[in-house]
């Protein structure tokens, strides 16, 4: 965009803001893959050292070390961005949502900051479940602020018969994903470091074999330990996996048909053609990163690159919706003011 608010110092601010928070979830989407979310076990301080000057040869004399350490330092500086956006977007903006944005980004982004610490300090894996999906709450917030001082959200065009369903639609398969984002948390945090299922698109060879029987679970646990030396897992954790992998296809499909759908009709506007393109491409990429990650064993790099395209995916969608629906609330609204003024004009009043 080349206009005047376009390249406002606050929207510029918040597309930086977003850029950090995916930046963040990498680091720690890579922190979590390497299990070295408790290679540093105290907070706020690092092995009694102060976080900010724990000396640069011991952070990098082990690579777990340097990952947790690391993500810590770069959680502080999303977190100081945050604050110096929300300051930013207060002095610039005189009152309405993006001061409410703002203020719920830095709310988010100080308990994200508490939520990690406590993580580290109870040693408990529901904390760092709880942490890595209000992440993604806290990268949506930061996005729809970006949105709601884009040059768009000023003058979005008018919405077309098709656009509050496009919104509620896309907002459908940004739920599924989002779920789908859970599940794989869970997994990521209740059993790190391997797979509980090590194939695909069949489990342990066979299509749905009963992993809740105690024989077949314990051939599973047998060929785990034996042949992929690999530690036990859970039915829980399996089915755990199934459902990930089942939410994932269905999303994808569904994200794929839908935009089919929405881009049939003349009205629609080519901002969401274009949006909706990306959208599929990325979640195109997800289901095969996701096989990819299965068929690797579980490569660590691909395991963060899936994170990273996964919160990008939900990014996506949520703005899309979003965006949609700013088409249809600013056309009502145009509806409403119209409405009033022909009410008024006999009275004299205009």
């Amino acid at each position: 965009m080349t206009s005047r608010l376009a390249l406002r110092p606050d929207f510029r601010a918040a597309c930086f803001l977003v850029g950090s928070i995916l930046f963040l979830i990498t680091l720690g989407g890579q922190v979590t893959t390497k299990v070295a979310g408790m290679a540093v076990p105290d907070w706020p301080s690092t092995f009694g050292h102060n976080m900010f000057i724990y000396p640069w040869s011991k952070m990098t004399a082990s690579t777990m070390v340097f990952l947790e350490h690391s993500h810590r330092l770069v959680a502080s500086g999303v977190g100081l961005i945050t604050l110096a956006v929300s300051v930013l977007v207060w002095m610039i903006q005189p009152s309405g949502l993006p001061r409410r944005l703002a203020f719920a980004a830095s709310l988010l982004v100080v308990l994200q900051g508490i939520l990690g610490g406590q993580r580290v300090i109870q040693a408990s894996w529901i904390l760092g479940l709880l942490h890595g999906c209000l992440a993604q709450l806290f990268l949506l917030t930061a996005g729809s602020l970006a949105l709601v001082l884009s040059n768009f959200w000023g003058n979005p065009g008018k919405g077309d018969d098709h656009a509050l369903n496009r919104s509620r639609m896309i907002w459908f398969f940004t739920g599924v994903v989002f779920l789908q984002t859970v599940l794989g948390a869970w997994m990521r945090h209740g059993g790190p470091g391997f797979l509980s299922v090590p194939d695909f698109p069949k489990v342990y060879g066979e299509w749905f074999p009963p992993f809740w029987d105690s024989v077949t679970l314990s051939h599973i646990n047998q060929f785990r330990a034996e042949k992929l030396q690999w530690p036990a897992t859970t039915p829980v954790l399996i089915l755990g996996q199934i459902l990930h992998r089942s939410l994932g296809i269905l999303a994808a499909v569904g994200i794929l048909g839908g935009a089919v759908w929405s881009v049939r009709s003349s009205s629609t506007p080519s901002w969401w053609k274009r949006g909706v393109v990306f959208l599929v491409l990325l979640a195109l990429t997800q289901v095969l990163l996701g096989v990819s990650i299965i068929w690797s064993g579980r490569l660590p790099e691909l395991a963060t690159l899936h994170v990273l395209v996964g919160a990008g995916l939900t990014l996506t969608g949520w703005l899309l919706g979003l965006a949609s629906y700013r088409t249809v609330s600013r056309d009502s609204g145009d509806m409403a003011r119209s409405s009033f003024i022909q009410r008024i004009q006999p009275l004299g009043v205009a």
